[in-house]
């Protein structure tokens, strides 16, 4: 028989011990429960092998500002999908404001409900689509990405960790190359207008100059942005405004991944699907799928919408920082509420004729897939605003990458119809060169650009060039007459002295006169090894040398093996060497034989660009006079 008496307990331990207890006992308590949320959602959920066709589903997105509206929809059926490309959930919108301005870019992540359960976020549709059908992303999908595990130092593409490798392909520079196989990859097909494909995210820009914004939406056209006008960055704010900010970020709400900052402003414009505690989900669809990643979030505020027959889309702008994009994966981009992370700084000076010097600053993620794109972005628009880039000007630029304290400095001059596209190629060719290494991740401390802009086309073209004498002793100097003729001008003559090494035996050899970029291709073919450089840091010492185009260059040539071993040249080398180092049973990176050897070279420079390239014999005679 049970007694219901009561039972009187006694303490067994003292009071200190019990105290230390109960907080243990709470904070396992908290631990569990974190586990537990973590893998179950705050809010009720639907599978996709739950809906059928003819369900009412109800859209939370903004349409302007930042009030959270809806739209009615109707579930059309859900289309299975493998491992890789996953289920996607087919509904039409019904609310008539949906209906008269489409389903709109900017609505990505939107969450989507049936009978007040999540079922996913708005993600994917058809452009010139008759009615307002659209693709959903089931949640359980995202969620996998919000409980993505986190390094402690991120290997993704995007903030200050660096840039990694791009795939296959082999872009060269001033005739450098990463591979010797020079076959371009094929591109991927495009998907069809029958193939629902991921919503384009409108990239908000803002402090373009005037007249840019075509050339900006070319640049990022293909990178799957449409980019619309957008207002800056705003200033610092309190951090009460900051905390009310992060606040206000509900699934629904509209959310911005901020790409630049700074005199001009690019951010991407989506919405939020879900939140939980400190952590989100926005877009349904990946921003680039660089896996992990560091990009600021920020809040972001709705002009409105812009109906079209092609895509619709929001026009938005940037608000405040909240926090830190950390996942960038096929279902969904997951971030975190809290610090957000530093950027790479970039600074562009631009000294154009009858104005003042002007200065600009920007902060620019480094995603090796948009980064090109934003530093040329950068660039044009601190030339524009400058008072340059009109027809017939002429550029001098200069290009510093700052790593670890020791710098690259590459600089060039242009002269042509165009001068500000082929600038702008011009300092972005390096970074897109570096970025395809095979090797290492390129990690950039800052980056500077300067610009010197006149007017007028300051450029000569080789016209001819002949010896001062038929022969020369080994020991003795080449006088070479040039004939150049500068744009709209009178023939002008150049005289340029290439010494004779005292050692070079008699016979025929080939001297080379031409413009800088010309110079560096024809060496490329003849010394291939000293252009096909073995790791990051041999490419950055190499690249150092590139021969500026305001130069007339004359080099001569003998032919003689050559060996570029570890990236050391090692012209010349006497037949035992040349076996040890290169023997012909072997081939590879270690050691990479020449036929040719750069036996003298002469140069002199211009006040502009120098172009063509022209070929002469040469005479080496002991005997000559």
């Amino acid at each position: 028989m049970l007694s219901c008496a009561p039972v009187t307990l006694r303490p067994f331990a003292s009071p200190a011990l019990l105290l230390v207890l109960a907080i243990g006992i709470v904070l396992t308590a908290v631990m569990v429960g974190a586990d537990v949320h973590a893998a179950t959602p705050r809010v009720p959920v639907m599978a996709p092998s739950q809906l059928r066709p003819g369900l009412h589903a109800v859209v939370h997105t903004v349409f302007a500002g930042d009030s959270i509206e809806t739209f009615d929809a109707t579930i059309l059926g859900v289309l299975s999908g493998g491992r890789t490309e996953g289920d996607m959930i087919l509904a039409r919108a019904t609310s008539e404001r949906v209906i008269r301005c489409g389903v709109a870019e900017g609505m990505s992540g939107s969450p989507v409900y049936v009978d007040g359960k999540l079922i996913g976020a708005l993600s994917s549709g058809w452009s010139f689509s008759k009615e307002p059908i659209f693709g959903i992303t089931p949640i359980a999908d995202m969620l996998r990405v919000l409980d993505a595990p986190e390094s402690a130092q991120p290997e993704g593409t995007a903030g200050p960790v660096g840039v990694d490798p791009l795939p296959a392909g082999t872009p060269r520079y001033h005739g450098f190359s990463w591979s010797d196989d020079t076959t371009a990859v094929a591109p991927v097909s495009p998907l069809t207008r029958t193939t629902p494909r991921p919503l384009r995210l409108p990239l908000a820009a803002g402090g373009l100059a005037s007249g840019a914004l075509g050339a900006v939406q070319d640049l990022f056209a293909a990178s799957g942005f449409t980019v619309t006008p957008g207002g800056r960055a705003p200033a610092p704010h309190a951090e009460s405004e900051v905390v009310r900010a992060r606040a206000s970020m509900q699934a629904g709400s509209p959310v911005s991944v901020d790409v630049m900052r700074g005199d001009v402003n690019l951010s991407a414009i989506g919405t939020v699907t879900y939140r939980d505690g400190d952590r989100v989900l926005i877009f349904g669809h990946p921003f680039f799928q660089s896996g992990e990643v560091r990009m600021p979030l920020s809040t972001a505020d709705i002009i409105g919408i812009l109906p079209s027959l092609e895509n619709s889309f929001k026009l938005g702008e940037p608000g405040i920082p909240v926090g830190t994009a950390t996942q960038d994966r096929r279902p969904a981009v997951a971030g975190r509420l809290g610090p957000v992370p530093a950027l790479l700084p970039i600074h562009v000076t631009v000294q154009a004729q009858g104005f003042p010097v002007q200065q600009f600053h920007f902060e620019s993620i480094e995603d090796r897939g948009l980064f090109p794109q934003l530093l040329a972005t950068a660039v044009m628009n601190s030339v524009m605003e400058s008072g340059g880039g009109g027809a017939q000007q002429s550029v001098r630029w200069t290009l510093d990458l700052w790593h670890g304290g020791e710098v690259l400095q590459l600089s060039d001059a242009i002269a042509s119809e165009s001068p500000l596209p082929e600038m702008v190629t011009a300092v972005v060719g390096p970074l897109r060169f570096l970025y395809n290494n095979p090797f290492q991740r390129v990690k950039l401390d800052s980056i500077a650009v300067r610009a010197q802009i006149q007017p007028g086309r300051a450029q000569w073209v080789l016209r001819a060039a002949s010896l001062g004498a038929p022969a020369v002793r080994p020991g003795g100097v080449l006088h070479l007459d040039a004939e150049l003729e500068p744009w709209r001008g009178m023939r002008e003559s150049r005289t340029l002295e290439i010494a004779v090494p005292r050692d070079l035996p008699d016979g025929k050899y080939v001297l080379w006169v031409g413009g800088g970029s010309e110079a560096d291709r024809f060496t490329a073919t003849r010394l291939p090894g000293r252009y096909r450089p073995t790791s990051l840091a041999d490419a950055w010492h190499r690249l150092a040398a590139v021969r500026a185009s305001d130069a007339l260059h004359a080099m001569l040539w003998a032919r003689a093996p050559e060996v570029t071993s570890d990236g050391e040249d090692y012209p010349q080398l006497p037949g035992s060497a040349l076996a040890v180092m290169a023997p012909s049973q072997s081939a590879g990176d270690h050691a990479r034989r020449g036929d040719w050897v750069l036996v003298a070279e002469d140069a002199r420079t211009f006040p502009g660009v120098v172009r063509g390239e022209l070929q002469v014999e040469v005479a080496v005679d002991s005997k000559a006079p």
